[in-house]
């Protein structure tokens, strides 16, 4: 069985020891990417004791999660 995984962006197979994709650039432990995840995370965490708090958080991890597909080269 060969150790493989699939970009989640360009879907060609990727090795499991390659930091980012050789295919398309996308690093998907960027800084952008694991902050809009903890904001995600933080922001439903949230909105059970603050809505429009967590409502905010939740957002703004939608916004850091997107953008960090537009910080990552592309061929």
């Amino acid at each position: 069985m060969k150790p493989v995984y699939y970009c989640s962006r360009c879907g060609d197979e990727i090795s499991r020891h390659a930091e980012e994709c050789p295919h398309c650039g996308y690093h998907p432990q960027s800084i952008a990417w694991r902050f809009g995840a903890g904001a995600l995370i933080f922001g439903g965490a949230l909105t059970l004791v603050s809505p429009p708090v967590g409502l905010l958080g939740i957002f703004v991890g939608l916004i850091a999660v997107g953008g960090s597909y537009l910080l990552s080269p592309a061929e």
